[in-house]
């Protein structure tokens, strides 16, 4: 066994932000493609959809942690079967890198071999999520169409206030 390098140290953290990072745009993903289905089941019933309501609604499903925002996901369908199984891993990887990295993985510096198990496992943690934002973006994009919404309307809307709110 040897001490680990700053080097070392410095990639670990590199790689467990870049996973933090990757891991959040995910659950952003989630929250927002599960809360757009909850308003259009609420339209499709012909209730009233306010403002207030719809950002109520999309802030409820951003509180959620990962498990709970998961399984609430899959009951409304914002994730599909097709994907549960990649979900549950994810989440398992998930509450290793948040909840027993450090004392599952903290003599792992000390061995080259150990080293780039976790070095590797890090950055697969950030491949999958984002291959899975990818796949939920893309199926939010495609529900969104099929809904019958303006999705280049939706981006213009979006730049416009990415923009007013650079200003500020």
């Amino acid at each position: 066994m040897t001490s680990p390098t700053s080097q070392d140290v410095q990639e670990l953290f590199r790689l467990v932000g870049k996973g933090v990072w990757m891991l959040q745009h995910l659950e952003n993903v989630v929250a927002t493609f599960t809360a757009m289905i909850i308003l259009q089941k609420r339209r499709d019933k012909s209730k009233n959809v306010s403002e207030v309501f719809a950002y109520r609604t999309l802030e409820k499903q951003k509180k959620l942690t990962l498990g709970p925002m998961i399984s609430n996901a899959k009951r409304e369908k914002s994730i599909p079967a097709s994907l549960h199984k990649r979900f549950e891993f994810f989440l398992k990887e998930r509450n290793w890198l948040i909840h027993n990295c450090i004392t599952t993985d903290y003599l792992s510096l000390r061995s080259e071999k150990n080293k780039t198990t976790l070095f590797n496992r890090l950055n697969n943690f950030s491949e999958e999520a984002m291959a899975l934002r990818k796949e939920i973006y893309n199926l939010n994009n495609e529900w969104f169409s099929e809904k019958g919404y303006d999705l280049n309307l939706a981006f213009e809307n979006a730049k416009k206030l990415i923009r007013e709110a650079s200003k500020s």
